[in-house]
């Protein structure tokens, strides 16, 4: 099973790039799709130009998308051969931009949303691979936004992350890269 993240934004921003990065390792490799002009993204797995719905076939493809009516579960992934990840950085209020950008393209593939709280890419990644892996969305801790204190300014993350023996799963390098 493939981790493809179609990419949706025109820049790849530092912030973007820890979050694919850290998307990539959770599955040990990630396909980034859409992705023009970022090659620095070949450090984290393999680079195209053209759309994920190019390279995947609507029945061995899962799409995570957060409006669709379906909840994932682990036997979503029997027959799968490529995850598809939006590359969207989210915005406080989810607007829906999956189904518009992702979820359409690919009629006939398999939608599933991880729950009611919007996650980092990243986050979807880990949820993914953990209900691959069996366990049930139910099962998996997510704490709904963070505070990060910085120096006495507070930044507040409003998405849900990943809690995996008592500790928030936070993107590695994203709070220093805040302190700057």
């Amino acid at each position: 099973m493939e981790l493809v993240i179609e990419n949706c934004e025109e820049e790849l921003s530092e912030w973007l790039w820890l979050e694919y990065r850290h998307a990539a390792e959770i599955w040990g490799r990630a396909i980034f799709t859409n992705a023009r002009g970022m090659e620095r993204l070949q450090e984290a797995g393999e680079v195209r130009e053209e759309g994920f719905e190019s390279i995947c076939n609507p029945e061995g493809t899962l799409v995570l998308d957060p409006k669709a009516p379906l909840r994932l579960r682990p036997q979503d992934f029997d027959g799968i051969e490529y995850v598809v990840i939006g590359g969207i950085l989210g915005y406080a209020e989810a607007r829906g931009r999956t189904k518009e950008m992702i979820t359409s393209k690919l009629p006939g593939a398999k939608v599933r949303n991880v729950g009611a709280t919007q996650l980092p890419i990243d986050g979807a990644a880990l949820v993914a691979r953990l209900v691959a892996m069996g366990l049930e969305l139910d099962e998996i801790e997510i704490a709904d936004g963070l505070e990060i204190d910085l120096d006495g300014e507070v930044i507040t993350l409003p998405y849900g992350y990943v809690v995996l023996e008592g500790k928030v799963v936070v993107t590695p390098g994203l709070i220093e890269y805040l302190t700057r």
